[in-house]
């Protein structure tokens, strides 16, 4: 008998030390005046219904009448990695750090729906093709818009930024990028090189698409992009007459060694055939909608042709 005792006070003591351990790892916020449960997790981008109950059941022992917060007392917030904050990160190239990309705007960001669930964006925006990427205020890129936009329908959305004294070529995203895809294994993912250099908010401006030849799910990817920016101007079965191969030898080798099916979009003046250019208005949210139902546009079809 008290050999049974010994055991269930140890068991006991194991569960409580996982608890307290599991606690620890959980990120923590001290509430401020005016803060409740539902201002602390909209704050943080947790969905309410869905985690109200883990933050009262975590924090149980630190309320007032059961669900009133404290000024100036520290709570633990849910575990959450279907939060805003945890589906939407930008990856720091210079350092390897991560940080959400609305941080400090997450209660901004609203479920619209869920038509993009279980899907991952890979998004690297350039400033020409240069090859330089984009570095200065992020909250004025593309794919910025963009994250929201995917984020809002329950995608994951992963954003590269470096400074340009990195002087990074496409090439350096490579493991960065195949590690998050090995993590989110049985996903659908995709990869997007977007450069906006020759953008004009004044007039529209030419766009082509561009898709990798070894990839069948890369043509796809770009053909889709093109029916969305072409509208009614593009017929399916004229998509061949503008859809392009890359050329380039720093866009094969980057899709080469890239896991994630991936297309190239280049706005602004381009070299070669002019006939395979789509003119669009060329406002960041527009070409941000358009972007993001040619991905709708994308997942829907590949949903549609594995069933």
């Amino acid at each position: 008998m008290t050999s049974l005792k010994n055991v269930l006070l140890i068991a006991l003591a194991m569960i409580s030390c996982l608890s307290a351990i599991s606690q620890e790892a959980l990120q923590t916020v001290i509430a401020k005046n005016g803060d409740g449960i539902f201002s602390i997790l909209r704050n943080e981008g947790i969905e309410i219904a869905k985690y109200y109950g883990a933050f009262l059941e975590l924090n149980q022992d630190n309320l007032i009448n059961g669900s009133d917060l404290v000024v100036g007392e520290t709570y633990f917030l849910p575990n959450a990695p279907d939060s805003f904050k945890n589906r939407g990160l930008i990856i720091d190239m210079g350092d390897g750090m991560e940080r959400p990309i609305f941080e400090g705007k997450l209660a901004t960001l609203k479920i619209k729906d869920s038509s993009l669930l279980n899907t991952v964006y890979y998004l690297i925006e350039q400033h020409s093709r240069g090859r330089q990427v984009v570095s200065n205020n992020v909250e004025d890129v593309i794919a910025v818009t963009m994250a929201r936009k995917l984020l809002q329908s329950g995608a994951r959305v992963y954003l590269f930024n470096s400074d340009i004294k990195d002087s990074l070529n496409l090439i350096d995203f490579v493991s960065v990028v195949n590690k998050k895809y090995l993590k989110h294994n049985g996903n659908y993912q995709r990869l997007m090189v977007i450069d906006n250099g020759g953008i004009n908010s004044k007039t529209k401006t030419d766009i082509s698409v561009y898709h990798y030849a070894e990839s069948g799910e890369s043509k796809r990817f770009a053909d889709n992009m093109l029916m969305v920016f072409g509208k009614n101007t593009i017929k399916r079965e004229a998509l061949n007459d503008y859809s392009e191969m890359c050329t380039d030898f720093d866009d094969i080798t980057f899709a080469k060694n890239s896991l994630p099916p991936i297309t190239f979009i280049i706005m602004g003046p381009k070299m070669g055939d002019a006939d395979k250019t789509i003119k669009v208005t060329a406002t960041k949210n527009n070409i941000a909608n358009l972007i993001a139902n040619g991905i709708l546009l994308d997942y829907s079809n590949t949903e549609f042709e594995d069933n």
